[in-house]
Formats: structure tokens, sequence, C-alpha cells
């Protein structure tokens, strides 16, 4: 119960954080994205993961997408993984998307730190249009606050891959605390600052407040 108590007060004060944070930098619209999910270790170091998702846009008011992601990744060495991932999302007016990725990740552990690289390849298919190709890279920085409390913070950039300008298109800033509960129950707790469509006169700036649930079978 003290656990409990602990991390529910960690959760409301760093809520007020985010929401101070947001009238800081401002931004043109504000999200939600809350997603439950679960993971699976196989034999012969292989591990399923599963998403379900919900996000919501302009000013958390409206409905954006809801998406299934189902993962498969196999640890080549130690803190080294290589995943494909598929994600079916369904956004307003019922539109269809389709995602498929290929990347590969590594973490390297220091003692209470953790630095994390990841790389991803994916193409996003939807009808009547032409496949998006995008390249991500992300670096992630983990610190042991406690032995179950884990703040982070990472940085990612987009890259646009079917098409002759090699800039990158959008650029987020995430940071978060991961909260290690009970019977392998995970919650994340984040905030991400992100604008989209740089090669643009007028960027969207988008601030994201996030909770993602995970159990770990």
């Amino acid at each position: 119960m003290n656990l409990f108590i602990k991390n529910i007060t960690v959760i409301s004060r760093y809520w007020i954080l985010l929401f101070s944070l947001q009238i800081i930098f401002g931004a043109d619209d504000s999200e939600s994205w809350n997603s439950i999910g679960f993971q699976v270790k196989l034999p012969y170091a292989f591990k399923i993961d599963f998403e379900q998702e919900l996000r919501f846009q302009e000013q958390f008011s409206k409905y954006k997408q809801t998406f299934t992601e189902v993962s498969i990744s196999y640890k080549i060495l130690d803190g080294f993984r290589v995943f494909i991932p598929f994600r079916y999302t369904i956004g307003k007016d019922d539109k269809i998307k389709k995602r498929l990725s290929l990347g590969s990740s590594y973490k390297y552990n220091f003692k209470n730190i953790a630095l994390k690289y990841r790389f991803k390849y994916q193409e996003t298919y939807e009808q009547q249009e032409i496949p998006e190709e995008l390249i991500r890279n992300k670096l992630s920085f983990y610190y042991d606050l406690t032995k179950k409390i884990e703040p982070y913070f990472s940085g990612e950039v987009f890259y646009p891959n079917n098409t002759s300008n090699y800039n990158y298109d959008e650029y987020r800033f995430s940071f978060g605390i991961v909260l290690d509960l009970p019977k392998k129950n995970e919650l994340k707790v984040f905030f991400t600052y992100k604008v989209e469509d740089i090669h643009k006169s007028n960027p969207d700036h988008i601030n994201v407040f996030g909770l993602a649930y995970n159990y770990q079978l």
C-alpha cells in the first residue's frame, strides 16, 4: 500500500510538471496517447510484443486514431535486438493505414545509467496513396533513480526515404518515468514535444501527454 501511494504521488507531481511545460513552451495542439500492452518471451531469444493505443487531439477533445501493433524481436547479443513490427491503424472517418517496419536497437548499461539507440525503417500503406517511407533514429538516456523508478529522456528524428530531400522532416523530444509495479506490471508516464512537417513554412508544434501500461507474461 505504501508503495502504491508513493507511485501515485510521483505520477501526480509529474503531471503537474507536464502541464507547466505546456504553458511554458506552448504549441499548436495537445494530444493524449494512452496504451496497454503485454510481452511474451519465447524460446531461442525471441519475444512478441502486443500494443493497443488510443489517441486524441485538439486539446484531448477529439478522436484522432487507434492502432493495434504486433512486433516480433530476436536478441542477437546482450543488449542488441532486431525487430519487425506491424501496425494496423483506424483513423478519423474510418481511414485505414497499415505500417510495416524493420529495426534494431542496442542498449548499453553502466551502473545505474543506460543508453539506448534505435534505428527503424518503416513503410506506411494507405488506399489510393503512395506508400510513405521513413527512416527513424532515436537515442534514449535512462537513469535508475530507485529500483522501482526510472526517469528517461529521448530524442528522435524522422527522415523521408522516398523523396529527393534528405533533410529530416520531423523531430521529437520526450521525457518520462517508468514505474516498476508488482507482479510484472509496468507503467510509463511521459511527455513528448514534436514538430511535424518541418519543410512547410509553418510546421506543426504538438505537445503529447501519455500513459502506457505494460504486462509481461
